[in-house]
C-alpha cells in the first residue's frame, strides 16, 4: 500500500511539473518585449554600458567606468512576484 502511494505522489508531482508552466502562476521571467520606457533596458550585447554606480555588500562604491576596456558580465536577477 505504501509503495503504491509513493508511486502516486511521484506521478502527481510529474503532472504538476508538466502543467504549471502553462498556468498564470507558473509563468514567470519571460518578458517578450524589453521595457521601452527605460533607456538602459534596450541595450544589446556589445553596446556601450551607461554610467552605473553600485554599492557592494561591504559598502565600497563600484563604478562601471572603473572597468572601461575590460570585459564585464553583469547579471541582474528578477524577483518573482507571487
Amino acid at each position: 500500500m505504501l509503495r503504491w502511494l509513493g508511486s502516486l505522489m511521484i506521478v502527481a508531482l510529474l503532472a504538476l511539473n508538466w502543467a504549471m508552466p502553462s498556468t498564470k502562476m507558473g509563468r514567470r521571467g519571460v518578458d517578450p518585449d524589453p521595457r521601452a520606457d527605460i533607456e538602459s533596458a534596450t541595450l544589446r550585447v556589445g553596446a556601450m554600458m551607461p554610467n552605473l554606480d553600485l554599492t557592494t555588500i561591504d559598502g565600497t562604491r563600484l563604478r562601471i567606468s572603473d572597468f572601461r576596456g575590460k570585459r564585464v558580465l553583469i547579471t541582474f536577477e528578477r524577483s518573482v512576484d507571487w
